[in-house]
């Protein structure tokens, strides 16, 4: 079939509130250099050290800690809070000025908080007192953070109502993904208090559906618990592929905004203006998108129609793509990938969020193979949506 064009319009502002303009001594570092992504992403491709990630209930807590305690199989279990907040300011390691976004606007990170004393025990032996430094107040980046901030091993990061110290930087994987991990104290600080899950190290990666179902059975039958693993330990659910936000911004640039009392966030005009674009693709329409992911998106719907499955996109049932603002959910559970531009919908009515999905498999199977992953297959599932997780394929 022949390949159809993707017409661009020109660039339509959203918004603009405030000045573009930065203050003197003080410049708000975009998208990290080429060689710095290239860092992320060999940081990003490591495994994640063998663990389960447990959802279970804060009345819950307790018990399932104890039961995987109790277990020779297990080398730990730590408690994380985590959420998305957002910085004023930061100071690099070379002695340089703070550097800060346009007067008004924040850069929001991926903050997660800990007990040092539980989480050394989750890595390997040479990073446990890395580890236990967080405990006099400061912050570990991980190399992605790291290299969005521009900082090596030390700096400062200067939130709303706290300065933090980075006293460390360490792989990805050895924190999880999280950009910034911290300790609960510090945590408190800028109000982190929601117990989000509970990883629970493994000696070995086939030992996951021995302790998971030593956990479960420590709860009352009836009990709501999500348990995920990696490949090949036998949890109930695999390990999720969605990108963790710092690898986002790696991919699709990082941006500061303003917020309000509301879901919706006001991203900075320039970043909207250099990051996105309008294209009209067969099956969907017209709609702003990342420029990176619009082609990607194109290919993903050709062989939908090469395939002769373009009917099963019902006219009319785009959900858009960029969309500035927190996942549906609420603020806690963080910024949604639409915000980027590296999200779409499409098939609304029947696949409403935290309803059962309807959208044909064949249509998942095609997004799939072209680098998205499919909200549908989520625990709270949101069988419109699909997310970027890597390149396409073709």
């Amino acid at each position: 079939m022949k390949k159809r064009a993707i017409l661009i319009a020109p660039g339509m502002s959203l918004f603009l509130i405030g000045t573009l303009m930065l203050l003197a001594l003080t410049g708000f570092r975009l998208p990290p250099r080429e060689a710095e992504v290239k860092v992320a992403a060999e940081s990003a491709a490591r495994e994640l050290l063998p663990a389960l990630v447990t959802f279970p209930g804060p009345e819950r807590v307790a018990a399932v800690t104890a039961a995987a305690k109790s277990l020779s199989e297990v080398t730990g279990v730590a408690e994380v809070n985590s959420g998305t907040r957002w910085l004023n300011a930061w100071t690099t390691d070379a002695g340089d000025p703070p550097i800060a976004p346009a007067p008004g606007y924040q850069v929001p990170v991926d903050v997660a908080s800990v007990d040092p004393e539980q989480f050394r025990d989750l890595v390997p032996a040479p990073f446990r007192d890395k580890i236990s430094e967080l405990a006099h107040g400061g912050a570990i980046l991980s190399r992605t953070g790291a290299a969005l901030r521009g900082i090596t091993e030390t700096g400062v990061l200067h939130f709303p109502v706290h300065s933090i110290p980075v006293v460390g930087v360490v792989d990805d994987h050895l924190v999880r993904n999280h950009e910034i991990v911290i300790s609960h104290a510090t945590g408190g600080l800028l109000s982190l208090n929601d117990k989000r899950y509970l990883v629970i190290g493994l000696r070995e990666v086939g030992a996951g559906k021995l302790v998971e179902d030593t956990i479960r059975a420590a709860i009352p039958q009836e009990a709501t618990m999500r348990v995920r693993g990696p490949a090949g330990s036998g949890a109930s659910t695999n390990l999720s592929p969605l990108l963790s936000l710092a690898h986002i911004k790696a991919t699709f640039g990082e941006f500061s905004a303003v917020t309000g009392a509301g879901t919706n966030i006001q991203i900075d005009q320039a970043w909207i203006d250099e990051n996105t674009e309008i294209a009209t693709i067969p099956l969907l329409g017209t709609f702003r998108c990342h420029k990176k992911l619009i082609p990607q998106i194109a290919r993903a719907l050709e062989e939908v129609e090469q395939q002769g499955l373009g009917g099963l996109i019902r006219p009319g049932e785009f959900g858009g793509c960029f969309s500035p603002r927190f996942i549906r959910s609420g603020k806690e559970a963080g910024l949604s990938r639409h915000a980027w531009g590296a999200a779409f919908d499409f098939n609304v009515s029947g696949n409403l969020y935290g309803q059962p999905p309807t959208m044909d498999l064949r249509l998942v199977e095609v997004m799939e193979r072209h680098g998205f992953s499919w909200g549908g297959h989520w625990s709270y599932p949101d069988g419109m949506h699909f997310e970027f997780v890597q390149d396409g394929t073709q």
